[in-house]
């Protein structure tokens, strides 16, 4: 478990970063410019399952007060597939089985799964844009092992990490003495210990206002909703972690004037399995509902266009931005 020096380390850290954090750029493509984006993202809840019953918080408080993107779609049925598409428009096979980043030889034929491919963390890098992913319940920064358990409300996956499978973020080796990187130390953060719940290091970041100008949150596998852990109802354990961290999020200096949140899941989880819908809310969000037809490629071009980021990756190039949205 961390302790808490370790996460005022970690707070610290992130300190530093905001103060090197530049001025937002002109937005693109009908996208306003963005402050400090917050991408949440929940697991396997379909577009029929965000109902009253299942997600009062995002239906009663989120979706009236911001954009509700009706016919929002993800890419795959393999979760990694789909974040890898979220931040660098494409994903590869070994993404879409969910293969981890990190082989230490103790599977035969197993092999490490990543990619040397430009990505959304990359461009923030080249533009001076300071970001971080917050990874409910990892043990340490950059963590690349599966631990914790349902029962415990801990559950930590590596591959919905999606920072540890780019190249240019993470050092990849093949033997057991793996040293991740610098960066991937500095921005993949452990969001607090490994208790339930626990997203103490991202909350004092947000107190203080030092996050990065994009944070990319990923709940553990029963805040997220893909496990039941000790509940009848996975979707109504996303919608609880909202209601905690998003009016925190609001709530700090960071969010201002620009600030934007968005609420993805990866894929769904019924019949219609790639119809997640999406949410969006900040000042420069108009309370709205969007039926074109979007997906996580949208999602990344939109993040490009908000960021000032005109070269965009993949099949966001050709994908379409959220649009009709904004104030």
């Amino acid at each position: 478990m961390l302790t808490r020096s370790v996460l005022i380390m970690a707070t610290l850290l992130a300190i530093g970063m905001a103060s090197a954090t530049p001025a937002p750029a002109a937005g693109v493509d009908g996208v306003p410019a963005f402050g400090h984006v917050f991408l949440i993202v929940g697991e396997n809840t379909s577009f029929r399952q965000v109902s009253p019953r299942n997600a009062p918080y995002l239906t009663g408080t989120v979706i009236p007060n911001g954009a509700w993107l009706t016919n929002y779609h993800g890419l795959t049925d393999g979760s990694l597939g789909d974040y890898a598409a979220m931040v660098s428009g494409q994903f590869v096979r070994c993404e879409r089985n969910n293969d981890f980043s990190f082989t230490n030889g103790d599977v035969p034929g197993q092999i490490a799964c990543h990619q040397s491919v430009n990505n959304l963390f990359h461009q923030l890098d080249g533009r001076g844009i300071p970001w971080q992913e917050w990874t409910e319940s990892a043990s340490n920064a950059c963590d690349m092992f599966d631990h914790g358990s349902t029962w415990s409300r801990n559950a930590f996956v590596s591959h919905h990490s999606p920072a540890l499978y780019f190249d240019d973020i993470q050092a990849h080796h093949s033997s057991e003495d793996v040293v991740p990187s610098a960066e991937c130390r500095r921005k993949v953060l452990a969001a607090g210990t490994t208790a339930p719940n626990d997203m103490s290091a991202f909350d004092a970041a947000l107190t203080t206002g030092a996050v990065g100008r994009f944070d990319m949150v990923i709940p553990n596998d029963c805040e997220n909703g893909h496990d039941l852990c000790g509940t009848h109802n996975s979707v109504r354990q996303f919608d609880d972690f909202l209601a905690r961290e998003v009016p925190k999020i609001q709530a700090s200096p960071a969010f201002g004037s620009d600030g934007v949140i968005v609420v993805v899941w990866d894929e769904g989880s019924d019949a219609d399995p790639l119809h997640v819908g999406a949410a969006l809310l900040g000042p420069q969000v108009k309370p709205s509902r969007s039926a074109a037809k979007l997906n996580h490629y949208s999602l990344l071009r939109t993040l490009e266009d908000g960021f000032g980021i005109r070269k965009h990756l993949a099949h966001a190039a050709r994908a379409h931005a959220f649009t009709g949205i904004w104030r």
